[in-house]
């Protein structure tokens, strides 16, 4: 278990460790998630106003209310092969989308993000909008978080 009141930077291995426990402690989530099985990308771009100075990826394997694995891609832990969903935007929309400046799918219709998938899986990925909009909600629970 990771502790809760550390400083973690975003985006990080410590970050994604803390939204792994936030996930998986999320009644709403869990609820609005119970059907959904899927797993993801979240690629986060420089955009040149930040310290962000490379792509950041990270990797989410979700399934039916739980977050079974998550962790900060890297050469020592690489993404799986096949991934279903990649959900891609500049590190400004992540924060906009982390304070509820936007939502998930009004971010993908404004082109703030990108989603990239299978053949089949964006009908999918719309009917879980709500499980979208709570895991979103996760990464606001995530305290101590200090943007770079």
């Amino acid at each position: 278990m990771i502790n809760m009141s550390e400083k973690v930077i975003f985006p990080s291995k410590e970050w994604v460790a803390k939204f792994k426990d936030v996930v998986n402690s999320s009644k709403d989530y869990e609820e609005a998630a119970k059907t959904w099985e899927g797993d993801f990308i979240f690629e986060i771009i420089p955009d040149g106003t930040r310290n962000l100075s490379e792509k950041h990826q990270l990797y989410c394997d979700l399934w039916h209310g739980k977050c079974r694995d998550a962790f900060l891609v890297s050469t020592e832990q690489p993404a799986p092969e096949k991934v279903e969903y990649i959900y891609s935007g500049k590190y400004n929309n992540w924060l906009a989308l982390f304070d509820g400046k936007v939502g998930p799918l009004k971010g993908i219709m404004q082109r703030k993000f990108t989603v990239t998938c299978s053949p089949g899986a964006m009908a999918r990925l719309m009917k879980a909008l709500k499980a979208a909009q709570e895991l979103v909600k996760c990464t606001t629970m995530v305290e101590n978080v200090e943007y770079i």
